[in-house]
């Protein structure tokens, strides 16, 4: 029987299955029934600084600061506590009933106050935090350099506040990835999950509006990540986690093949149910059976650039478009 249990960030996984941050993981009922499929953790639903932000901007409306300005202060931070009540709870009911890590998520754009946040999570019992950052480049005032200073800070002034470990959630959006990447490791972070999925417009040709486009990801949305853990794994000392485009067991497989230490599983449980962890549960430990691997960490890693004996063969990707044919 192949041993499927691994670490990442230094937490302890029977396997390394994560069901990421979604409705799926927003209630302990749906934490525990990932838990009973096979999940080897959960990040929670994420708390949205924006949203956190919005709420207590409308609960301060009908508060006068000129006339009442410690009435103005004490509701500010009421309003913020109130706020964050619920997720501290969910985060103490998970951690009470589930017996795998529970892992919080924050999702944020910028360095301010919230921060303060990561210290009532950990103190509620979180295993580990997720920081689900993504800032769209699209003011042309303002530049890649000044956008990476955000990411950075957030990352300094968490790791400052908490102990426990600390991941960032990121899209590609960087001119330098790999070397963004490896900033934040500098900073101090444990992991980093590639990639974050964003919302993405499309257009009602008939009705000449916006519309959303597809929110769950494909199963060929996984090749992005698989490159870029490939090529970042062995080289830069943080634990990768995968996620976008995992839908099978195979696809888990890959990723834990090229460094993935963990992949997160997400639209491909919204399509089949919470149960298809189990079916990708029992393909990993077939595959295991049948390449004579008996733990994870016999394959993790075996075929990232690091390891490669042709290693130039990962970043010439105009050279491998030629040879199939279409370039």
């Amino acid at each position: 029987m192949s041993n499927l249990q691994t670490t990442y960030m230094g937490l302890s996984l029977r396997n390394p299955l994560i069901v990421s941050s979604s409705k799926l993981t927003s209630t302990v009922p749906q934490i525990l029934k990932c838990e009973e499929h096979g999940a080897g953790a959960v990040v929670l639903k994420s708390l949205f600084e924006e949203q956190i932000m919005a709420d207590k901007e409308n609960l301060m409306d009908n508060v006068n600061y000129l006339s009442h300005a410690e009435a103005f202060d004490y509701t500010s931070v009421m309003a913020q506590e109130y706020l964050l009540d619920d997720y501290v709870s969910l985060v103490e009911e998970a951690k009470n009933k589930a017996s795998i890590p529970v892992i919080a998520s924050l999702n944020c754009v910028s360095a301010g106050n919230w921060i303060e946040y990561a210290n009532r999570l950990e103190d509620a019992g979180a295993d580990a935090l997720e920081l689900n950052v993504f800032i769209l480049p699209a003011n042309v005032r303002v530049t890649g350099g000044e956008l990476e200073k955000i990411y950075l800070e957030i990352a300094r002034k968490i790791k400052r506040k908490i102990s426990i470990p600390v991941a960032m959630k990121i899209g590609y959006h960087f001119s330098g990835l790999a070397n963004m990447i490896s900033r934040l490791a500098d900073e101090g972070l444990d992991g980093i999950v590639l990639f974050n999925r964003f919302y993405k417009p499309d257009v009602n040709i008939d009705k000449l509006v916006l519309k959303a486009a597809p929110v769950f990801s494909e199963p060929n949305e996984i090749n992005l990540s698989l490159q870029w853990i490939a090529l970042l794994s062995g080289e830069i000392d943080l634990d990768f986690a995968a996620t976008t485009g995992i839908h099978s067991g195979e696809g888990a497989i890959k990723q834990l093949l090229v460094g993935a230490k963990a992949v997160q599983i997400c639209s491909v449980l919204y399509s089949n149910g919470i149960e298809f962890l189990d079916d990708i549960v029992k393909t990993l430990e077939s595959w295991m059976e049948k390449q004579h691997f008996s733990s994870i960490s016999d394959f993790c890693g075996m075929l990232c650039q690091e390891n490669s004996d042709n290693p130039e063969a990962y970043e010439r990707s105009q050279f491998v478009k030629a040879i199939v044919g279409i370039a």
